[in-house]
């Protein structure tokens, strides 16, 4: 698959259960130059994502069946470099912090200014590694991060590094201890010498989020940083640690 010019429109999915809006926001997106799909369902956009890859998903949370908070867990465990754009009518401050923590770029509250998600979808375009989708399938071969626990160092696929503080390179000391599996707030917190308390929870959290926002800001990449609901986080992606 060759990759895509800067000119070419962006590769956007519509996951929404309701018929009459998800109709409103494909036809608004389409007469601005987008090229869009649509689905009502986790079920179906796995369809779509099989048949063809996409640059950002616009993922409705009250989805039938599956939650649209496991269907964007569901795509940030596959090492899914689509941007996720939620929008919902979820508007409680730990519904967003949720909604961020399990992979979303943007986090709108309906009902929603078009002319907003128009940005936020841009906007995200532009903030995802360059070079286009991945094709359906594609192995992720490439998305192997290092971890230097000895230099506190975390390195991207690109090579590019950011140093890390004590507590981001205890949590993912953690985390890669047994890579792909959730690890609980609880242990995190312990392995950076705290108490497991709710409070500690919140610490946790914080650590990861800033986190997060490193990474994304200063190597322009998501962290390979998955979130499982009511289980904790894990690693997403192939990440080669050097013990200090």
């Amino acid at each position: 698959m060759t990759d895509r010019t800067p000119a070419e429109p962006i590769e956007v999915i519509v996951v929404e259960d309701d018929p009459d809006l998800r109709e409103e926001v494909v036809d608004y997106l389409l007469a601005k130059g987008l090229n869009v799909r649509e689905a009502a369902s986790g079920a179906a956009l796995d369809r779509l994502l099989g048949a063809k890859a996409a640059d950002v998903v616009v993922l409705d949370l009250g989805l039938p069946n599956e939650d649209g908070i496991a269907v964007a867990n569901r795509l940030r465990s596959r090492a899914e470099s689509v941007g996720i754009v939620m929008m919902t009518a979820r508007a409680r401050v730990e519904e967003r912090i949720l909604g961020y923590d399990t992979g979303a770029d943007v986090y709108l509250v309906k009902p929603v200014d078009y002319r907003e998600l128009l940005a936020a979808i841009r906007a995200t375009r532009r903030n995802r590694p360059t070079g286009g989708p991945a094709s359906a399938g594609e192995p992720a071969s490439d998305l192997t991060w290092r971890l230097d626990l000895a230099a506190w160092r975390l390195a991207a696929p690109s090579g590019a590094s950011i140093r890390l503080t004590r507590a981001e390179a205890q949590l993912l000391e953690c985390l890669t201890e047994d890579p792909g599996r959730p690890v609980s707030r609880d242990i995190i917190a312990e392995r950076m010498g705290k108490l497991p308390t709710l409070g500690e929870h919140r610490y946790v959290d914080q650590v990861v989020s800033r986190l997060r926002r490193k990474i994304a800001t200063s190597l322009g990449w998501d962290a390979p940083i998955g979130a499982a609901h009511g289980q904790g986080y894990y690693v997403v992606d192939s990440v080669k640690r050097i013990d200090a």
